[in-house]
């Protein structure tokens, strides 16, 4: 099953789904139809984490046009 980081969103206080109250920093729940209604309702966001931010990494056609380019100007 999908599972995302929530949090209330700002000035909402939602229960979770065992009554208990929603960590302050969010919690990694099951995407569950209760789950989907918070977030339709817009009383839950979702957290951005690190993992979420797809790094920015070279592609080897990138690369070798960059050897390319510095080989016909000379630089190293």
């Amino acid at each position: 099953m999908l599972e995302k980081k929530l949090k209330c969103a700002e000035g909402r206080n939602v229960p979770m789904e065992d009554g208990r109250d929603w960590p302050k920093g969010g919690a990694t729940v099951p995407v569950t139809h209760y789950i989907r209604r918070r977030i339709a309702d817009g009383d839950l966001v979702e957290v951005e984490t690190k993992s979420s931010v797809t790094p920015s990494v070279p592609t080897p056609e990138t690369v070798s046009d960059d050897k390319a380019s510095k080989a016909k100007t000379g630089d190293k």
